[in-house]
């Protein structure tokens, strides 16, 4: 196949266009243990299973894209992310169960927003007010799926949230873009939090799954069978960052592209 140079010049500046230089994807992997089971309607979660069993999940936030959000005081930064594409997909394991969550935020035109929203919080201390503020850092993610069936639809709903905060050590801080303008802190910085005293407030953190069925049949109305929620408390979070490629790496890719279009023009016009 023959490429012109237009098309390789097209080519080249696509690839810088698709990478921003801050842009990168976090991924928060979590572990925990089951510590509560609430069934509001039907049992969908089993408490004799599912308590004391190990919990295994991650929130995957990819941060190429400003999100807006708000510096409440001089340690607490809070987001509503509901204006724009959603930025966290998530997952959850525990038992023989698995839940995922996608980027499912429901766009609604009218309002130019997703619904229902995510939610980011980060808090800056230890060091602030005399160590009474720990590290923290709280996501949560929305998912729902719509069954049809003869008679009406299945609306099936999913809130995945975890938090977790640190009293002893200083891993998170603002920066002067979000102290001064509220812009969004680096929730990419490196995180390796373990709590190895349940017992202890110094380090907390949990989390939760909320499962909401609602049927909608046109004979039998509205109902609610399964309002579900299983509780964990977290034991670990550790971060794992993928950046975009560097400058550095892009201008070389260019360099050899440009060579290798160079040699086949060569080789072509030699042989012609």
């Amino acid at each position: 196949m023959n490429i012109s140079y237009r098309q390789l010049l097209s080519s080249i500046a696509f690839i810088f266009a698709s990478f921003s230089v801050n842009s990168a994807i976090v991924t928060y992997n979590f572990n925990g243990v089951v510590s509560e089971i609430e069934n509001s309607a039907l049992e969908f979660f089993d408490p004799f299973d599912l308590l004391g069993e190990q919990v295994t999940g991650s929130f995957t936030l990819d941060t190429s894209a400003p999100i807006r959000g708000r510096l409440e005081t001089g340690y607490y930064w809070w987001s509503v992310h509901d204006n724009d594409r959603p930025a966290l997909t998530s997952s959850v394991e525990f038992g023989d169960m698995l839940f995922r969550l996608n980027n499912e935020g429901v766009y609604q035109a009218e309002y130019d927003e997703y619904y229902p929203e995510e939610i980011l919080e980060m808090y800056d201390g230890p060091t602030y007010d005399d160590g009474y503020i720990g590290d923290g850092i709280s996501l949560k993610d929305y998912a729902r799926q719509t069954t049809l069936f003869s008679n009406g639809n299945i609306d099936t709903t999913l809130h995945l949230s975890f938090g977790f905060y640190d009293l002893l050590n200083d891993f998170l801080a603002f920066g002067e873009d979000t102290l001064l303008r509220d812009e969004m802190p680096d929730f990419a910085s490196p995180v390796s939090w373990f709590d190895n005293d349940l017992t202890s407030d110094t380090q907390s953190g949990g989390g939760s799954l909320r499962l909401i069925e609602r049927v909608d049949d046109v004979n039998a109305g509205v109902t609610y069978p399964v309002d579900s929620t299983v509780r964990f408390t977290l034991t670990s979070v550790e971060t794992i960052k993928v950046s975009s490629p560097s400058i550095g790496a892009l201008l070389l890719l260019t360099l050899i592209m440009l060579s290798h279009f160079r040699f086949n023009l060569f080789i072509r016009r030699k042989f012609k």
